[in-house]
């Protein structure tokens, strides 16, 4: 991997995992929404989730990485999970989430400590 290929890929592999960890902070404090603004909460996040998608896509395509397409398939199926309020399953499948970016970025990550720019 050339080192500027490595630099975007790890640029944009933590930009997406820090949205994801903050969107699975997010989703854990919709148990504490009283019933009335749950609604409400749960329109919110799944705006939140869109927003993450298209971080995703950008990310993809800027840091020329393909794969990023499983984390936006993932974020998807979040979204679904987020209608039909399984919230312990949005938090699985953002966890999975997090864990795919995490490995397309591990090459990356490796290459830079190689470099001392880690």
């Amino acid at each position: 991997m050339e080192l500027k290929q490595a630099i975007r890929v790890f640029h944009y592999g933590e930009q997406v995992k820090t949205l994801l960890i903050n969107a699975s902070n997010l989703i854990m404090e919709m148990d504490k929404l009283e019933e009335g603004e749950r609604e409400a909460g749960i329109k919110i996040f799944k705006g939140v989730l869109e927003q993450v998608r298209g971080e995703v896509k950008m990310a993809g395509y800027l840091a020329e990485l393909p794969p990023f397409h499983m984390v936006d398939s993932k974020l998807k199926d979040a979204i679904w999970e987020t209608h039909i309020r399984r919230p312990d399953e949005v938090c699985r499948i953002l966890g999975e989430a997090i864990s795919i970016t995490v490995s397309l970025t591990l090459d990356a990550a490796k290459h830079l400590k190689e470099q001392e720019l880690l």
